[in-house]
């Protein structure tokens, strides 16, 4: 045993653990820790927030187009107008002029409606930009009503017109301008309207006589065949299976009448015509029909699906190789010289009939075998389809040589030997 004084310090035990005494944490660490807190959870909520509000704001947009999606006036817009002025409004730079931002949509929806029921042929100017007015008429391809849509969307949505314009409206305005035919440029319309910058100067609107050499023949025949009247009608606007020639282009009326007289277009009533013509003959005439402008007889009357023939003509259907039929045919199917007729407001069974002919062998020579291959890749139901839809459309804007317009009506039978 081993004894210890009792002033002597004991020896620690051998399960002694050393420690230390738990300090506290620092004030200022305490107040930068809580500082930390405050900012992630004020930051989260901000971002929360944020995106509730994406959220929110994305969905009205939703909401917005699928609106537009639904709005018949949207989809008359789409269907009529967007083929030249986009669908956003922006035009063809230097071809078509703008809606945003012009200033005739900027007057309201009467000025657009006033436009749309009588059509350009002149100078205008859009934006301190100068166009070649080149717009049809839509007199005769829409109702009072549609019209009213149309105008009324397109003054709200790149104008200032919250109201936008009746039904009843447009029906006093086409009354009025029944007998005006086109507006002469921009400055015309200026004469109307107030407030539009000043336009440029507008060739004076004639109507020009109808040669009497070309009266027969388009009235009375040749010594061996018949009048073209006699099929194509007093005004060459078509019936059936028979076309509209009023508004083709010159040069394709012409390449046409001499494939009929080679015998490489087939046709044997226009075969016989056609090689009764001399070529003098056949320049005057296809001139004479191309400046003619009238309203469109066409109808959409062959049963087919109207959503699918504005597919075809405005996208096409790559599915099938098949391109737009304005690719070619030009903006709206106004036809490109010389090459590409006119598809608007033709009737819808010549068209379907044309279609048929290619698929089968039985018409040729169109531009790289196009229409062969085009007119084989569609069905019977696209083609019916597709020829009512361009039946439903206004037909084309037609100048003469001199940039007058020509009028054809009756007065033209008094030219007659």
């Amino acid at each position: 045993m081993i004894w210890r004084l009792p002033t002597e310090p004991m020896p620690p035990s051998e399960d002694f653990e050393p420690y230390e005494e738990q300090r506290g944490i620092p004030m200022p660490v305490l107040w930068i820790a809580l500082a930390l807190a405050l900012w992630g959870a004020l930051a989260l909520y901000q971002s929360s927030r944020s995106n509730i509000l994406a959220q929110d704001e994305r969905e009205e947009a939703l909401a917005e187009e699928s609106k537009r999606d639904i709005d018949p006036a949207s989809s008359l817009f789409e269907a009529n107008c967007s083929t030249c002025h986009q669908s956003n409004g922006l035009g063809l730079r230097g071809a078509v002029p703008p809606l945003a931002g012009s200033e005739f949509v900027a007057t309201g929806a009467e000025t657009v409606a006033r436009i749309m029921l009588r059509g350009i042929d002149g100078p205008l100017r859009v934006m301190n930009t100068d166009y070649n007015g080149h717009m049809p008429s839509f007199a005769s391809a829409l109702g009072d009503a549609e019209v009213a849509g149309i105008a009324s969307f397109v003054a709200k949505r790149w104008g200032q017109d919250k109201l936008g314009i009746e039904e009843k409206t447009v029906a006093d305005l086409r009354s009025e301008a029944t007998d005006e035919g086109s507006f002469a440029g921009g400055e015309e319309i200026a004469g109307i309207v107030q407030g539009l910058p000043t336009q440029p100067t507008s060739t004076a609107k004639s109507e020009t006589a109808v040669d009497p050499d070309v009266a027969r023949l388009v009235f009375r025949g040749g010594d061996d065949v018949w009048a073209c009247a006699t099929c194509h009608g007093d005004l060459a606007q078509g019936k059936e299976t028979t076309p509209r020639l009023a508004g083709l282009p010159a040069s394709y009326i012409e390449k046409q009448l001499h494939d009929f007289s080679a015998g490489t277009r087939s046709d044997e009533s226009m075969m016989l015509v056609a090689k009764s013509l001399s070529d003098d003959e056949i320049r005057e005439l296809s001139g004479y029909f191309s400046s003619l402008r009238v309203g469109s007889t066409a109808k959409a009357n062959l049963g087919g699906d109207l959503k699918r023939g504005e597919v075809l003509a405005l996208k096409g259907d790559w599915s099938l190789g098949v391109p737009a039929c304005f690719t070619c045919h030009g903006a709206a199917g106004f036809g490109v010289a010389p090459t590409f007729p006119a598809l608007a407001a033709q009737q819808a069974p010549y068209t379907a009939a044309q279609l048929a002919a290619w698929a089968g062998g039985r018409r040729g020579s169109s531009p790289l075998g196009l229409m062969e291959q085009i007119s084989k890749a569609l069905s019977t139901a696209d083609r019916r389809a597709v020829a009512d839809y361009l039946a439903s459309l206004a037909p084309v804007p037609a100048l003469n040589s001199n940039g007058t317009r020509q009028e054809m009506s009756n007065a033209g039978r008094t030219a007659e030997p």
